[in-house]
């Protein structure tokens, strides 16, 4: 398992614990009160995903210099992160709501959309472990094939 005690990741936990707060103050998926009150949680924890995700990108891409610590710290935030959105998505109901980008695909086809956010989990946890070498050339295969699954899902359930 990736280790967990940084600087960033003590950020992100306040940043899922800020998230986790637009939920109902139970810990199940069905205690939204609303479809809004659903699409707000997943939403930012989608963007918080989306932001490491965009910064390990530039130094696997080559804009930003590399440095291995930061990556590592920005990988193990995303593992963790993975976790976070999937409540959100759990009830059908919580589709229409009027300011979210999923389509109804998401629970039309929920099993493959459960896959896929299982195997986000797994790539994520495999890039964080990865990410803890510090080798670049470890690093980028395990990357693009997370990046692979996030455009696959968002190509299948999200409305541009």
């Amino acid at each position: 398992m990736p280790k967990t005690s940084n600087k960033y990741l003590s950020l992100v936990t306040a940043a899922v614990l800020s998230v986790g707060a637009v939920a109902s103050s139970t810990s199940f998926a069905t205690a939204f009160t609303d479809g809004d009150k659903a699409v707000e949680y997943r939403q930012q924890a989608l963007q918080l995903i989306r932001e490491n995700f965009a910064f390990m990108a530039s130094m696997v891409r080559g804009d930003r210099d590399y440095d291995g610590e930061l990556f590592e710290e920005r990988a193990q935030a995303l593992y963790h992160l993975s976790y976070v959105p999937w409540d959100g998505f759990i009830n059908a109901g919580y589709q229409h709501s009027g300011n979210g980008d999923a389509l109804p695909a998401v629970w039309e086809n929920w099993d493959d959309f459960k896959e896929r956010s299982e195997q986000l989990q797994a790539d994520a946890k495999a890039l964080a472990e990865a990410a803890a070498s510090h080798d670049m050339g470890d690093i980028r295969p395990l990357f693009m094939s997370a990046a692979r699954n996030c455009q696959q899902c968002h190509e299948n359930y999200r409305a541009d």
